[in-house]
């Protein structure tokens, strides 16, 4: 018998302050639903680290949250806040793109550039260099992205214009 899926949304503290209790919270209401191997809880909190500071740095949502869901063999923990797109520098490729399907480079800054496939004109998946085969001698600027790249099996953003929605969505296979 498949087991029933486990949902839990919990709200995105306001401050830094807030980080370190509001993952141990978090990860402590995935481990009582469901059993988590030491690697896959380093990269949980990782990931969350890095959301949550996100959210913290850029988003003006007081209601910006975390969804985790676990549909088994995948765990998806999910950033949601209210607000504008991801912007990229001047000459970067913008929202709403055009090149569906495609992987391009794209910057934050004037500096360093970030991977990334274009899944349609509101969404894109960040690429990790290495696993994709893209040479880089460097770390890109926007750190805590790249950090999600490789602490996850998949790492992508969407953006909702008619919403204003913004969404960070993480996979991660669980381990038996």
């Amino acid at each position: 018998m498949e087991e029933p899926a486990i949902n839990i949304n919990l709200k995105i503290p306001k401050d830094a302050d807030g980080i370190l209790n509001y993952i141990h919270q978090v990860v402590s209401a995935l481990q009582e639903r469901i059993a988590l191997d030491e690697a896959i809880v380093r990269n949980v909190k990782l990931i969350l680290v890095e959301l949550v500071t996100n959210s913290i740095k850029h988003s003006n949502d007081d209601n910006a949250l975390i969804e985790l869901s676990v549909a088994h063999p995948t765990l998806t923990i999910q950033k949601v806040d209210k607000g504008l797109q991801i912007e990229f520098a001047e000459d970067s490729h913008k929202i709403p793109f055009v090149d569906v399907n495609k992987t391009v480079m794209v910057s934050f800054s004037e500096t360093k550039k970030h991977h990334i496939k274009i899944l349609d004109k509101y969404q894109f998946k960040f690429l990790d260099a290495y696993k994709e085969g893209i040479t880089i001698d460097y770390m890109p600027e926007h750190f805590g992205l790249y950090i999600i790249t490789l602490a996850s099996d998949s790492f992508v953003y969407q953006h909702d214009p008619k919403l204003q929605e913004n969404r960070f969505i993480v996979n991660l296979k669980l381990r038996d």
